[in-house]
């Protein structure tokens, strides 16, 4: 390439271009800082029972509730359900 050209081109595209490197060397080193994370065994497990245990606590809330509420509660996953879905159509 020409000087000329190559310093336009650097002009234009170089902040881009290095942007884009920026974003996917982070996104690279999260994804592997990540996997480590959850390949620990004792991370694993914790929250394994984290999941199992904000399950209980909503069987327990959804037992000890009214019908009314349950009813309520039904209603509103109903219609986030149905809003999720139309934008995901979109």
């Amino acid at each position: 390439m020409d000087k000329p050209l190559k310093k336009i081109f650097q002009f234009l595209y170089g902040p881009i271009i290095s942007v884009i490197y920026f974003f996917m060397q982070n996104y690279k080193a999260n994804r592997e800082r990540l996997d480590k994370f959850l390949n620990n065994k004792k991370i694993s497990t914790i929250l394994q029972f984290t999941a199992i245990g904000i399950l209980i606590i909503w069987i327990i809330i959804f037992l000890s509730s009214t019908e009314e509420d349950r009813n309520a509660l039904t209603e509103q996953v109903k219609k986030s359900f149905h809003e999720w879905k139309s934008i995901d159509s979109k």
